[in-house]
């Protein structure tokens, strides 16, 4: 079987899970800043490149809680099987309640323009599976 690694990444702030919904693709629903792993590259330098590409959070901003779980998933918008490798990380440093953040990075997510938001962690309802482990989170 072949399947492509993923990060997904749980960041919490006073109780609340920082997610967003894209700005022209309202019909992908609420996430949080996940992405691919690349080739040669560490899951966990990943995580942390894949959260600054996608809100402009720096890992100096983070604490790196816990790895929750890694699991399979078939994700059929792609039809592809996916490891998923789920972080809880704490933001140590004040962001506003609500920020709007374009992708600059190179790759099929370029251009992209996120607004990001706090959730109660327990209210959080996800897109895509990405909600799957919320109940190892806190």
């Amino acid at each position: 079987m072949q399947y492509h690694t993923k990060v997904l990444a749980y960041i919490i702030y006073n109780d609340k899970l920082l997610v967003f919904r894209h700005r022209d693709y309202s019909e992908a629903g609420v996430q949080v800043p996940a992405g691919t792993v690349e080739s040669g590259e560490s899951i966990e330098s990943a995580l942390f490149r894949e959260i600054l590409e996608e809100s402009g959070i720096t890992k100096d901003e983070l604490r790196l809680v816990k790895h929750l779980k890694t699991y399979l998933y078939y994700a059929e918008y792609k039809q592809q099987y996916h490891e998923r490798h789920v972080y809880q990380l704490e933001l140590i440093q004040e962001r506003p309640a609500h920020w709007v953040h374009t992708i600059e990075a190179s790759g099929e997510d370029s251009g992209l323009t996120f607004d990001y938001f706090w959730i109660p962690v327990r209210e959080a309802e996800l897109a895509g599976g990405q909600g799957d482990c919320l109940e190892l989170c806190c």
